[in-house]
Formats: C-alpha cells, sequence, structure tokens
C-alpha cells in the first residue's frame, strides 16, 4: 500500500475474522491414499510460533529439527477434522510437506520485516 491511500486501522474484530483465514495443502506423496488429498491449513499464530521456536532449535542441514517443527506446525495449523491428533501416524514426507507449507505462511516475508522496521512511527 503507497502512503498517499486511505490507512485502515487493524481492529479487534479483524483479528477474530483473520484467525478464521484457512489454506488448503494438495498433498504430493508416493503413498496412493495420500497423493492428491486436500488438506486445510491455517498459519501459526504468534503465540504459538514463539512456542514452537522455544522448544525446537533448527541448526543448518538439521533433518531432525526440521522434521520436529514442521510436525509441531502440524499439530496445531492442521484444521481438517481429526487430522491433527493423528498426524504421528502419517508418513513422514506428507508430514514435511504440510508442516513446510504451515511454516511459510507463517514467516514474514523479508521485504515485509524490512517495511516493517523502516514504518513511520504513531505521533
Amino acid at each position: 500500500m503507497d502512503n498517499d491511500s486511505t490507512q485502515l486501522e487493524l481492529s479487534a474484530e479483524d483479528i477474530s475474522l483473520g484467525m478464521k483465514n484457512e489454506r488448503t495443502v494438495i498433498i504430493e506423496s508416493a503413498n496412493p491414499v495420500y497423493d492428491g488429498k486436500a488438506v486445510r491449513v491455517r498459519t501459526l499464530r504468534g503465540r504459538e510460533f514463539r512456542q514452537i521456536t522455544a522448544k525446537i532449535h533448527v541448526g543448518t542441514d538439521d533433518l531432525a529439527g526440521s522434521f520436529a517443527f514442521a510436525l509441531e506446525a502440524c499439530k496445531v495449523g492442521i484444521v481438517t477434522p481429526g487430522l491433527a491428533s493423528m498426524i504421528e501416524d502419517i508418513d513422514q514426507d506428507v508430514i514435511l510437506q504440510i508442516g513446510q507449507e504451515i511454516i511459510a505462511a507463517s514467516e514474514p516475508k523479508e521485504d515485509e520485516v524490512e517495511d516493517f522496521s523502516q514504518a513511520k512511527k504513531a505521533n
């Protein structure tokens, strides 16, 4: 949004509406039972993201850490009824795919962080 347009202020009602926002992940798996099926997910809330990152530290080329992070993201970010509670029983490639989709949608983009850091302070 450019600086010349009218700015709308975020409200508590907007937060409630935003929390209902979902997206669909289409699974790509060698397992024909899962391949092509849809899973509804949501982004992680700030509190949830912080709790996961405080519990799980992912290093460079850290497959175990990446998997653990994806698994935790699935546990809270999957909204398709009944799936989150059974996520540990699903093939690991599916857990990674869904978890990475949730994480990617939950992380700010680098240019958004830069824009935020340069935002004008309120008077």
